[in-house]
Order: C-alpha cells, then structure tokens, then sequence
C-alpha cells in the first residue's frame, strides 16, 4: 500500500472511539496517533463515546485536555447509562459527520498510511466493511508486533485470530488486494 498512488478526493472519516473507564493517557495516545498519522484533510473529526465512566479523569480533565489541545475535532460523547458497545458505538454513528465511519477500540496506535488505503477501498465501493490488518502492541514494552498479509478469523470461542490468506490471494501476487 506504501508503494500505490492515492487520490486526493478520498472522503473523510469520522474516527470513533468507545471506552468505559480506561485510561486517560491510552486514550490520549489512540487519540494523538491517529491525529498524528491520518493526513488533515481526511480526518473529519474523532469522537470520543464515554460508556459512562465513573473515573473522574475521564470527565472534565479529558474534555479540557481535548478542547485545549484539539478545538473543533474532537468531539466527547457521553452516554448516561452503560449502554454496551453496540448502542455506544449508534451514539458516536449519530454524532458523526464524516463520509465515512471507522469504529476503533479506545486502546489502538495508527501507523502512517493506514487511512488512504481503507479509504480508497470504500469510495471504490461505499458497500464494503473495511478491517484492516491490526498489528499487536507487546503490553511489556509497547513493541509493535506486525500482523501483515492475514485475515481475522475466530474460534468457536470466539477469540480472535489471524488467519493466513487463501491460495489465490497468494497467487494474485498483489498484497495490497483485499483478503
């Protein structure tokens, strides 16, 4: 994907984080890294979906940090109830104002160049649900472990996994294809 041409009129996204109480610097880093890693004028606004938190830090010092730091793209909702991931995640869709949606965990660090890619695979089909390959933050010593060319998969446990792409994809010899 680093090698490939990318349009400028790719739509914006809305960047949507969930989280009940989790860390206050977790959320900063999710929320600095794809600052820091989505180009300007991709990145719609992110909005931050507070299940009902009862940490005190995730109240007025995460608004007043954002405010300060981020006026205008960053936006902080908050639910009164604990609704669940799923209702959470129709509270941020509602507040959104992007061309495009991404639903992100609240603990995820962006790499450069993950956005023009997702993007482009949308605009090339508004139908399609976009994952990308999620690489693995080492929580020891926050060492990336890459999880290139695999799909997600489950177990029927229901954990997820990385599963190796299927033959033809191989054969295709284009790793920017999706899996």
């Amino acid at each position: 994907c680093k090698e490939l041409k990318y349009g400028k009129d790719l739509p914006q996204i809305s960047i949507i984080f969930i989280f009940v109480n989790e860390a206050l610097s977790v959320i900063l880093r999710s929320v600095h890294s794809a600052v820091n890693h989505t180009p300007a004028h991709l990145l719609k606004e992110i909005i931050l979906v507070d299940d009902n938190s009862d940490e005190e830090e995730l109240k007025a010092p995460l608004e007043e940090y954002v405010n300060k730091r981020y006026p205008g793209l960053v936006k902080v909702v908050r639910n009164q109830k604990r609704e669940g991931l799923i209702r959470a995640r129709i509270e941020g869709w509602k507040a959104a104002s992007g061309h495009v949606t991404g639903f992100f965990d609240a603990h995820v660090e962006f790499t450069a160049g993950w956005a023009e890619p997702v993007l482009s695979r949308i605009q090339e089909n508004r139908r399609r649900v976009i994952l990308p390959s999620i690489d693995n933050i080492k929580q020891d010593n926050f060492e990336v472990q890459r999880y290139e060319n695999s799909a997600h998969g489950y177990s029927w446990e229901l954990w997820c996994m990385y599963i190796s792409p299927p033959k033809d994809w191989w054969d295709a010899g284009d790793p920017s294809l999706p899996i």
